[in-house]
């Protein structure tokens, strides 16, 4: 009987609390929405901002939109890829024609954003037996930010 009694008594309480749970659980929920909101439309202004760096091509600017240090970043020499690590912003000036080809920036200037998830976004065109891909990711405080460079097989 002590049992019956307990079991009433818990499904009343959660009764009363439940209410409470509801209220308290959709302001959370509707402030991760206006967060992934704002993460888009901060991607979108970030996106805009690099395809106008890479259109001046301006290696000092697009390295401040680089995650560092880099831990892949493919590079091709003579059809031979690989990929390498950049460890700061000086590393990437230094190597910036090698890191940073016409080829890339003239692909990239006509290629589509995907999101991959909330805080990750990808730029992906595929030429003979390749597919090129440049990563985007959300880098709290700072925004969004390139954090890869990839190449390969398609």
């Amino acid at each position: 009987m002590h049992l019956l009694h307990y079991l009433v008594h818990q499904a009343r309480w959660a009764a009363k609390i439940s209410p409470l749970v509801l209220v308290i659980a959709i302001p959370a929920e509707a402030s991760n929405a206006e967060q992934q909101k704002s993460h888009e439309a901060e991607f979108r202004a970030f996106y805009g901002k690099f395809l106008a760096v890479i259109g001046a091509n301006d290696k000092n600017k697009i390295a401040d939109l680089i995650e560092f240090p880099v831990k892949d970043w493919s590079i091709e020499r003579k059809g031979i890829v690989e990929t390498i690590g950049i460890k700061d912003k000086s590393d990437f000036v230094a190597k910036y024609d090698l890191l940073f080809t016409p080829f890339m920036r003239s692909h990239v200037l006509d290629a589509k954003p995907q999101k991959v998830s909330d805080d990750h976004y990808m730029v992906v065109w595929q030429d003979a037996d390749a597919e090129f891909s440049f990563h985007f990711e959300y880098m709290p405080p700072g925004g969004y930010r390139v954090t890869a460079y990839l190449i390969g097989p398609r």
